[in-house]
């Protein structure tokens, strides 16, 4: 785990409690538009059972989302870095699987099989163990698709967007077009959504 990723988590969380902005969201309208723009992955008839990896799950606010936007039948696991999240998202969702650890290197996210692979804002926060942030993206990108069957949608902040906001150099605002070339090697029905927040893009991959 990246100690500054940790610390950052570990304040935000001290400050407030189990809210979205404990997650980094500026607000809950946000945090569900982030969550509408990973839907279109996901089965048109939304009582096909199928099973789904959140990777940065935080206290389970995208099951919440996918319960109540009727994805009935969804066999959901979530996993995170921040053991506090966790027992949080466990005592709120118990119908639902929750992992502390890392993605890339935990049993629940190097080993096991999902149809399908979510991440919203687990991919935003600069990881000093890479020289490159561009690493750590597509090192978890290329993870997602390894462990998904059948899709694949995270979301990122814009480097188009970063005008926005005054600078911050804990997050990393990626070139949308150079990450969806990247996905589109893996996987070529992938495509951009840009449009739901001036700040943020979301790509969704579907497997062949």
């Amino acid at each position: 785990m990246s100690e500054a990723t940790k610390s950052f988590y570990t304040d935000l969380f001290r400050h407030h409690g189990t809210s979205c902005r404990a997650l980094s969201f500026a607000s809950a309208a946000t945090q569900r538009a982030r969550f509408e723009a990973l839907l279109p992955v996901l089965p048109g008839d939304r009582g096909t059972p199928f099973s789904l990896l959140d990777v940065g799950c935080g206290f389970g606010d995208l099951y919440g989302h996918l319960r109540e936007a009727g994805f009935t039948q969804v066999a959901y696991t979530g996993i995170d870095i921040m053991p506090e999240f966790i027992a949080h998202a466990s005592a709120r969702f118990p119908d639902a699987a929750f992992v502390a650890g890392d993605f890339l290197t935990t049993s629940a996210g190097a080993a096991a099989r999902y149809d399908y692979v979510l991440s919203s804002g687990a991919l935003n926060l600069i990881n000093e163990r890479y020289r490159d942030h561009y690493d750590f993206v597509f090192a978890m990108i290329e993870q997602m698709y390894q462990v998904s069957s059948c899709g694949v949608a995270f979301n990122l902040l814009s480097a188009a967007g970063k005008r926005h906001f005054a600078h911050d150099p804990r997050f990393f605002y990626c070139d949308a077009t150079r990450v969806l070339a990247h996905c589109q090697r893996k996987a070529p029905a992938t495509e951009l959504d840009h449009n739901y927040l001036s700040y943020d893009f979301a790509i969704r991959s579907r497997k062949p």
